[in-house]
Order: C-alpha cells, then structure tokens, then sequence
C-alpha cells in the first residue's frame, strides 16, 4: 500500500467515525419537537375537556387563564426551537404540558361536577314540581267541596214558589 491510500484510508475512517458526532444535534432537536408536539398534543386536548365543562355549565375562567399561560410557554418553546436556542426549548414545551395536563385534569373534574350539580337541581325541581302541584290540587278540592257544600245548603233552605196558574 501506498503512502495515498493509507492517507484515503484514515480520512473516510475519520469521517465515518465524526458522522454521529455531528448527527448528534439533528437527534437533539428530534427530541426538542418530540417535546414540543407532546405539549402542544397537551394543549389541545385540555382545551377540548375546558370546553366540555363549559357546555355542562361549569365556570372555566380559571382554566382558560391557565391555558393561555401554557399556550404562551409552548409559542416561547417553538420560537426558541426555531431561533436554534434549544437548551430553552425543553424546558418551556415541558412546562407548557405540566400546565395542560393540570388544566385537563382539573376541567374533567369541573365537568363532572358541573353535571353532578345539574342532576340534582333537575332532580329539586321535578320533586318540588310533583309537591306543588299535588298540594295545588288539593286545595282546589277543598274550594271547590266548600263552594259545592254552600251552594247545597243555599239550594235546600230556598223555598218553592208556586206559580199560580192563570187558566
């Protein structure tokens, strides 16, 4: 062998061997939009589970203050991956889903209650509406005995009048 090919041969060796070295920051930035896509995942189904206490009629004012706070983190998160300060990224995607998967929690548990709550004041109402109306009832049966009862009395001390006939 020559002095060239052994030279070729330490090269392509060399470079073969720096190929993961400087592959390593692709992978670094797979995991970073890995974080990013979680918390972003995070995020919308936080939303969804707010909106569904929302239509049971739970107050999510709360909820969706926090959720803007986590959306805000997961924006810084993405400019920073885009800027290429990745040491930023995994740390603010993390957060922003920490915030999102308490949100999601809390809105399920506001849902739930929210339904609860609405079984039971549906339940108030038909029992309160079942009471009423019985007792309504009833005092109608009794205005109606009592006017009945006077009316009787009224007709049975009446006199008879007799109409002479004129023939």
């Amino acid at each position: 062998m020559n002095k060239h090919t052994i030279i070729a041969i330490i090269v392509i060796l060399f470079v073969l061997i720096m190929m993961p070295i400087f592959h390593l920051p692709n992978v670094k930035a797979s995991e970073e939009t890995v974080g990013i896509q979680a918390a972003d995942a995070s995020i919308n189904q936080a939303f969804t589970n707010v909106l569904a206490a929302e239509k049971a009629g739970g107050n999510v004012t709360q909820l969706l203050a926090q959720l803007n706070t986590a959306g805000a983190l997961l924006a810084e998160a993405d400019n920073n991956y885009y800027v290429g300060n990745l040491e930023n990224v995994t740390s603010s995607a993390n957060t922003a889903r920490s915030i999102a998967n308490q949100v999601n929690s809390d809105a399920i548990g506001l849902r739930n209650s929210s339904i609860i709550r609405s079984q039971k004041i549906g339940l108030f109402t038909v029992v309160f509406s079942v009471i009423s109306i019985t007792i309504f009832i009833a005092v109608m049966f009794l205005v109606w005995q009592r006017l009945k009862n006077g009316s009787n009395r009224k007709f049975l001390a009446s006199k008879p009048v007799v109409a002479e006939n004129a023939d």
